[in-house]
């Protein structure tokens, strides 16, 4: 696996989250940043009804357990992209409510980063030749990577983070970036930053995935 930053990612990295700190006082003012940021971008869900609204968003972090949201979800949420917090909360009352259909996959395009170099053309090479590749501007060795959001809510279990990562590994993506949070009420919201994404994959992971998660 590689662990490159994604400059577009959901997620942002550590020395931006930190801005969130680890208090109760934290908690709070991320949560009214979001619903102010919401309530700015005219979203119609949450205009229509602020009062509800906030409850609904208040009860979503609420859900998290205190020592795992304060460390996790909390400072892991990038709050200049607070439409992401309504999508996990469709997501999670979607598992919530439909227990015929979990695990809930939702995919997302992020990004397309310029060429890098393709590294499974290269682990097919030998080690001179792929020095040769490595050291020149061969075209044919490089390529578009496609950044996708893969957003997983299931029931909650140990060693949830290595069974899903293991299942998306197995279908030939390569992740970049993981996070896996754990609810009160037994369930677990999950995001993968990947590229490899394809057609052919969803099929795989919808019908490989049920039964297992």
């Amino acid at each position: 696996m590689e662990d490159d930053d994604i400059e577009e990612s959901s997620w942002p990295s550590a020395a931006t989250a930190n801005r969130g700190g680890s208090s109760g006082g934290g908690y709070t003012d991320i949560r009214k940043e979001i619903l102010d940021r919401l309530m700015a971008k005219g979203i119609e869900e949450v205009v229509s009804d602020p009062s509800a609204f906030s409850e609904q968003l208040h009860w979503h972090f609420e859900r998290l357990p205190a020592s795992n949201y304060i460390s996790s979800y909390s400072i892991d949420l990038d709050v200049d992209k607070p439409e992401d917090v309504l999508l996990h909360c469709r997501i999670l009352d979607e598992c919530a409510n439909n227990p015929d259909k979990r695990p809930i996959f939702h995919v997302r395009f992020l990004k397309r980063r310029g060429s890098e170099p393709n590294e499974r053309m290269m682990e097919d090479l030998s080690l001179e030749t792929r020095n040769v590749v490595d050291d020149s501007e061969d075209s044919s060795a490089r390529r578009d990577i496609v950044i996708h959001e893969i957003i997983v809510s299931s029931i909650a279990k140990p060693k949830l983070l290595a069974e899903l990562s293991a299942l998306l590994s197995a279908v030939g993506l390569n992740i970049r970036e993981a996070h896996v949070f754990s609810t009160t009420d037994g369930f677990c919201l999950g995001a993968f930053v990947v590229d490899g994404w394809g057609i052919e994959i969803r099929e795989t992971i919808a019908s490989g995935s049920s039964g297992d998660l």
